[in-house]
């Protein structure tokens, strides 16, 4: 059968494995469209060639001999550029970097490898992951299949363009303010962010190798790809201990015993402490709850209670920026600065973020103590709702703009950061588990994705309500021109 190129994981699994088509033809498919489309799209930033199809040759011959490697057996994917992948340029987006070579693999990276799939390569990444549009002075910026005067957003925006234009299957990639779900929005994908602790992060940048363990908290990997099954089989995969870091527990996945889309309970909001959003997003997230409500769900738009929104971004940027300056306090600096400058000390993330660079260890466990308040307040709501549901960002994809250039929602101007973190982040603080499907388009044909959070630890039954969901709100569409 000819390989169609934006099919999903699951379906391409299923074809390698029944010999419909061969691991070969499927990883030079993707070679061929790399080949075409990322010298625009400049998605990918380092590709190994040769390593794909002779991994892919092995894996046809091992199942010619009644071999099967795992679910993903032949399946091509590619990793964001801050996941340490053995003998293949790793380097964060980060200059001093810019040659270095893992002698291992990041425990999630060797997970899917020993389940059969092949790594095509790295997508592009800002510098150590510390933007939400991917662009470094390594490899440049990349652009968005849907526009390329556009971002595809961060930092896992490689990812999402690769995987969204058909140069790759899936990517796996890394999440501290909403780097895999704003790309998976901006894109059209399907994207999830897992319960903290869920995936080790070990073998992620930052920190940079060979330094200790700082970023302890918020930070957590996940999959984009072109459907709810692939981002369940994924996160499957790479889930579990790992012996670098033993806070990452034993957590079964355990499937939910089947439950009618009418059965659920969805509270619903566009409106996160006034941060607003465009009349095409929020026209969309009505429509959806319209339609849940019409097939029987218990819907209502609500927040939940004592959930203070201004709390959480504080909270956030105390703890992010304390964590990165432990390591890398130049750098940290640097970005309050930025980030300071763009904002004003009235926004609540900008006063933690400044926090956050000064903190002493004390200080540290002190908004790790508001970090537990504010779960416990979110983990009582999901007591009485099934999932929460709400934007991803401010707007579709933005336009390729210096780093904390405010951003136009309809007639306001919203500040940087906060137009991309705000309907994000509140979730890295309190570990919930968030997917994202795509939902709309805008008025000018962009995806919008909508945002599925649920109770830590309940991401199979979060998944099938998702996957249920996604039969109203429809499969992953193909950029304009790239089918």
């Amino acid at each position: 059968m000819p390989v169609d190129a934006f099919s999903s994981c699951v379906e391409l699994a299923a074809a390698i494995r029944g010999a419909r088509v061969s691991s070969s033809e499927v990883v030079e498919a993707c070679l061929a469209r790399i080949a075409t489309h990322n010298g625009a799209l400049n998605a990918i930033c380092t590709l190994d060639e040769a390593g794909a199809r002779k991994r892919a040759k092995e894996a046809d011959r091992a199942l010619s001999r009644g071999e099967l490697w795992g679910p993903l057996h032949g399946v091509p994917m590619t990793i964001k550029d801050a996941l340490e992948t053995a003998g293949v340029r790793t380097t964060g987006g980060h200059p001093p970097l810019k040659d270095y070579v893992p002698t291992r693999d990041a425990p999630a990276v060797a997970r899917l490898r020993a389940a059969g799939a092949i790594l095509l390569g790295k997508s592009n990444v800002p510098p150590l992951s510390a933007d939400y549009r991917a662009d470094n002075p390594i490899f440049g910026r990349t652009n968005n299949p849907w526009d390329l005067a556009r971002t595809p957003g961060g930092s896992t925006g490689g990812g999402a363009a690769a995987v969204a234009a058909g140069l790759s299957v899936f990517d796996v990639g890394s999440d501290l303010a909403g780097s895999v779900r704003t790309p998976a929005h901006y894109c059209g994908l399907f994207g999830l962010k897992a319960s903290e602790r869920r995936i080790p992060n070990t073998g992620h940048i930052p920190e940079p190798p060979g330094m200790p363990r700082a970023v302890r908290h918020m930070n957590v990997l996940g999959p984009l790809a072109r459907s709810v099954d692939d981002l369940a089989l994924i996160t499957r995969l790479i889930s579990g201990t790992d012996e670098a870091e033993w806070d990452v527990p034993p957590v079964p996945w355990l499937e939910p015993a089947p439950k009618a889309l009418s059965a659920h309970r969805i509270a619903w909001s566009v409106n996160f402490a006034g941060v607003p959003v465009t009349a095409d997003t929020k026209r969309g997230i009505e429509k959806l709850a319209g339609e849940l409500a019409r097939l029987g769900c218990k819907v209502e738009e609500r927040n939940p209670d004592g959930f203070d929104f201004d709390a959480v971004w504080e909270t956030w940027g105390e703890i992010a920026i304390a964590e990165r300056a432990a390591t890398g306090g130049e750098r940290a600096a640097e970005r309050v600065a930025a980030l300071n400058a763009t904002l004003g000390e009235r926004y609540s993330v900008a006063r933690g973020s400044a926090k956050g660079v000064r903190a002493s260890v004390g200080d540290y466990m002190v908004s790790l103590t508001k970090r537990d308040g504010l779960i416990s307040v979110l983990e009582r709501f999901f007591g009485d709702w099934d999932a929460l549901m709400c934007p991803v960002t401010v707007s579709p994809a933005i336009r390729h703009v210096p780093f904390g250039t405010p951003i136009d929602v309809d007639d306001e101007k919203v500040p940087y950061f906060i137009a991309g973190t705000a309907y994000t982040c509140p979730f890295n603080l309190t570990g919930n588990p968030a997917v994202v499907l795509p939902l709309a388009r805008s008025r000018d044909g962009l995806p919008i994705g909508v945002q599925l959070v649920g109770k830590r630890w309940a991401e199979p039954a979060l998944l099938a309500l998702a996957e249920q969901v996604a039969l109203i709100t429809g499969r992953f569409t193909p950029p304009p021109g790239y089918r």
